[in-house]
């Protein structure tokens, strides 16, 4: 069936013959910019009306693998593959490359990916769903720079696109930008309160100002107002745990964790890298509780047999070493070790490796052999990705090894970094300082 060209919300022109597939398609999009929850009923619904609509099920795949369903999302993105391939006759040059590249993305080839998507773009730039791949991409492998330079070379064509500000104040943010950062942050949530990303915007400015008190306050009506969030809620709740940490309200953080992680089943890696960096924070601050590792180790080893982002498994494998489950971290070390082998990414043999065997050191509680792994790795600790706010664990235990092992002039020399980073870096440090 030859497919009567339309176009998208932003512009951009789809081949498909039916309006009402387009639209289900456009909430889908709208829905992976926003964190929405129904994202995948969204694609479905453009499919249900258009069998034969190529970015939908292409979108539906990346949608797939993003929830982690890995087997179905890879299904659906090699169907999508296959009718772009065999049916260039109808879909625009702009359709079958951005299938292209969403397709090296779900194969595991982001590097590949990247050079695709920025010529999508060059031509597309209202491309939003591989505005975002990219963006992540990025923000994955620590590339903030390259993050900032996509939003700002793309605003003169979606300055005025409420999602699209608020990339741009997270990447502001991330470049510590934090005044400009905050203000396009408020922008963004004052076009759309809704827009969950421009909200972790705000949260991420307010607390690398050191404004918990206001962040405590700002956050919560307005993660509220997100109330079609999936797991990105838990996220935003996060970072209010984040600000309680760091004023020292220890009650408040412990009931955040119970309530937002304590009791659910984490199937979702950002709940696992939340939990596991909350708790792991929390035994930092000399607030242990070995029933939160129980908990936390048990849904690490659901992820033994699937490697995924470096800064994900860094993370099952604190959960395991902290639960003590040695036997099954000293596995997911020995999986990572062969991978070394066999990568050409330097990031994972050379820091994720050595960080892991220090993370591991932490929590047998040998603090100078964990200080020792972990002190020359601090400059390139942001190649294994995730924010400033996420990597920050890593520092925090270089720190605490620091001051467990007795080691006061390195911990010294520690703290004032952290205290010149940010005006107020959590009272615990503070304490430590004094």
């Amino acid at each position: 069936m030859t497919a009567v060209p339309v176009k998208d919300a932003y512009g951009n022109p789809v081949s498909s013959v039916s309006r009402a597939a387009v639209d289900a398609y456009d909430r889908g999009v709208r829905g992976l910019l926003g964190f929405s929850a129904d994202i995948i009923d969204s694609f479905r619904a453009a499919l249900e009306a258009d069998p034969d609509f190529v970015l939908a099920r292409a979108a539906l795949g990346v949608s797939l693998y993003l929830a982690e369903k890995m087997p179905e999302g890879r299904a659906e993105m090699e169907r999508a593959a296959t009718a772009a391939a065999a049916g260039s006759g109808f879909l625009t040059p702009r359709e079958t490359r951005h299938v292209e590249a969403l397709a090296l993305w779900v194969a595991g080839r982001s590097n590949d990916a990247i050079p695709l998507i920025k010529e999508v773009l060059a031509g597309h730039p209202r491309d939003m769903l591989l505005m975002q791949r990219l963006y992540y991409i990025y923000f994955w492998q620590g590339r903030s720079a390259e993050m900032l330079e996509l939003t700002q070379s793309l605003l003169p064509v979606l300055g005025e696109d409420g999602y699209m500000l608020g990339y741009h104040a997270f990447a502001l943010e991330e470049n510590r930008r934090f005044d400009e950062a905050l203000a396009l942050a408020e922008r963004a949530i004052a076009v759309n309160a809704r827009d969950a990303w421009a909200v972790h915007a705000l949260a991420h400015v307010l607390y690398e100002r050191g404004e918990n008190e206001r962040g405590v306050l700002a956050l919560p009506p307005r993660v509220h107002s997100c109330d079609h969030l999936g797991y990105f809620r838990n996220h935003l709740l996060w970072h209010l745990a984040l600000m309680h940490l760091a004023e020292g309200r220890y009650d408040r953080v412990r009931k955040l964790f119970q309530n937002v992680f304590g009791d659910i089943e984490i199937t979702v890696g950002s709940d696992l890298q939340d939990s596991v960096a909350l708790s792991w924070r929390l035994d930092l601050y000399g607030q242990p509780d070995p029933r939160r590792w129980q908990h936390l180790g048990a849904a690490a080893r659901g992820w033994l047999e699937m490697p995924l982002l470096l800064f994900h498994d860094l993370h099952v494998g604190m959960a395991l070493g902290a639960a003590g489950d040695w036997a099954s971290a000293e596995l997911q070390l020995e999986k990572l070790r062969q991978r070394a082998k066999k990568t050409r990414n330097a990031t994972l043999p050379e820091v994720v490796v050595p960080l892991m065997e220090g993370l591991h050191a932490f929590a047998r509680g040998e603090y100078a052999l964990s200080v020792a792994q972990i002190d020359p790795l601090a400059e390139r600790i942001v190649e294994v990705g995730g924010s400033h706010a996420q990597r920050e664990v890593f520092h925090d235990t270089l720190l605490e090894a620091a001051l467990r092992a007795g080691e006061p002039e390195r911990a010294g020399a520690l703290l004032e970094r952290r205290v010149a980073k940010r005006p107020n870096p959590g009272r615990h440090w503070l304490e430590a300082r004094a």
